[in-house]
């Protein structure tokens, strides 16, 4: 599988498209898992907060 990127050319406003490497998509991938996994943790912090929340007023 290819991945293509676009790029403008030095001092024209034409754009052509050239291959990125395996390497580069690899980590684009690693990059957007992670970034899922960092909000599936936020959204389960949240919740975690809202459920301590009521037990924290009801002490005081």
């Amino acid at each position: 599988m290819t991945t293509l990127s676009r790029t403008q050319k030095a001092g024209n406003a034409s754009t052509m498209l050239r291959p990125l490497s395996v390497y580069q998509a690899d980590h684009q991938v690693k990059y957007l898992h992670l970034q899922a996994q960092l909000d599936t943790l936020e959204i389960q912090l949240q919740k975690f907060k809202q459920q301590q929340s009521p037990t924290v007023a009801s002490r005081n």
